[in-house]
Order: C-alpha cells, then sequence, then structure tokens
C-alpha cells in the first residue's frame, strides 16, 4: 500500500486544489498529481438529490477522494498527512446546504 500525503491549496468558495506528494525515496518528496474537490451549491444539491444527507455526503466525498487518487497513483493507498485538512475544508464548506 502507497503511502501519500495531501497538501491542500487555499480554498476558494466553490473548489479546493490538493496535491498529492509521495515518498518514492526514503525521506524525499514528490508530487505525483494535484485533484480538484469541489463542493459549490450545484455539486451538493446533486447529492441532496440523490438522497444523501450530510453525513452521507461526507462519506461520499471520502470515496470520491480517495478512488481519483487511487486512479492517478494506480494503487491503493493511505493518508500520512493531510487527510483532517481536506475533509475539514469539506466538512466546513458543505455545511452551509444542509
Amino acid at each position: 500500500m502507497k503511502e501519500i500525503k495531501l497538501v491542500p491549496d487555499i480554498p476558494f468558495a466553490h473548489k479546493v486544489d490538493v496535491a498529492v506528494i509521495d515518498f518514492p525515496e526514503e525521506g524525499k518528496e514528490r508530487q505525483r498529481c494535484k485533484i480538484t474537490v469541489e463542493y459549490s451549491k450545484f455539486d451538493v444539491s446533486q447529492l441532496q438529490k440523490g438522497g444523501l444527507d450530510y453525513k452521507g455526503a461526507l462519506d461520499w466525498y471520502e470515496k470520491r477522494i480517495y478512488n481519483v487518487v487511487k486512479y492517478h497513483i494506480s494503487q491503493d493507498w493511505e493518508c500520512v498527512s493531510g487527510w483532517e485538512d481536506v475533509m475539514g475544508i469539506v466538512r466546513e464548506k458543505i455545511k452551509e446546504y444542509y
């Protein structure tokens, strides 16, 4: 299982870009890719139309982030740093829609 670190940029009102960092050599970091997590009113309303409450939406974002990163790095991974930073932004931004 690959260890990665997530580093969010400064969040915007509707999205945040997140750098995905891995450690190919002991102690050395490299950026593998960047992903965008979108949480605009429209994005959240689509989840609500699908019947998701606040907790369900958070679960959806967690799974989506995991799967998008997995797609880009081509393997299962675990986050050693930054997960709470990213999910904290998501929690804060989507709570206004619930």
